[in-house]
């Protein structure tokens, strides 16, 4: 990551804000092979003073950990698209009426960990976890083709019904901070998402 030009190894790290940035506190924070300890902790501060939520990742990956998450939903999704086995608007109700207001609490692993009842995790993994081998999932991103673009284009207009992308954005600002205000006032979320929210 770091790179060989670079004067000062020691004070070179990669901040990466989740967007709406203005809104959404998570910032994931990756430091180089030669960063000092003393700059990821001043980065650190900064973020923080602002009201953002720091995920110090102990390993850069490519793509980050949110966004990488974000792409294995989204490659599926669009799969479905080209198979005809969903429309846009049943995969964003599918989401936004299910899994996504559990994640809103807890993310995708306490979910299943609470799916395994007493048993918890070492349940689901004992149970569920031969079903992983199988075909449910297709991680190869689909052929964009001019079909899939299309089906997906005119998807997502039907669903706007006419909202202007900044309407869509006032709207998507203001559930984001009635969300955010809601998890703090019930002291809830994944730890750290409880503290105090930037926005």
């Amino acid at each position: 990551m770091t790179p060989k030009c670079a004067k000062a190894p020691e004070r070179v790290l990669v901040g990466h804000p989740f967007n709406p940035v203005y809104l959404l506190p998570l910032v994931e924070l990756v430091a180089g092979p030669e960063t000092s300890q003393e700059t990821l902790q001043k980065a650190q501060n900064i973020y923080e003073s602002t009201g953002k939520i720091v995920l110090k990742l102990d390993k850069e990956v490519d793509g980050f950990v949110s966004d990488r998450l974000q792409e294995a939903m989204w490659r599926e999704a669009l799969h479905m698209v080209a198979n005809g086995e969903a429309t846009v608007e049943q995969l964003d109700l599918a989401i936004t009426a299910g899994p996504g207001l559990r994640w809103a609490l807890m993310g995708p692993m306490l979910t299943f960990h609470l799916a395994g009842g007493e048993g918890g995790m070492a349940h689901m993994l004992d149970h569920f976890g031969p079903s992983l081998k199988s075909p449910w999932t297709r991680l190869e991103a689909p052929e964009l083709t001019k079909e899939l673009r299309d089906a997906v284009v005119e998807g997502c207009e039907t669903e706007a019904a006419g909202r202007s992308v900044a309407t869509l954005v006032n709207e998507r600002d203001k559930g984001l901070v009635a969300i955010i205000k809601a998890l703090r006032e019930a002291e809830a979320g994944t730890p750290g998402q409880g503290e105090q929210h930037g926005s």
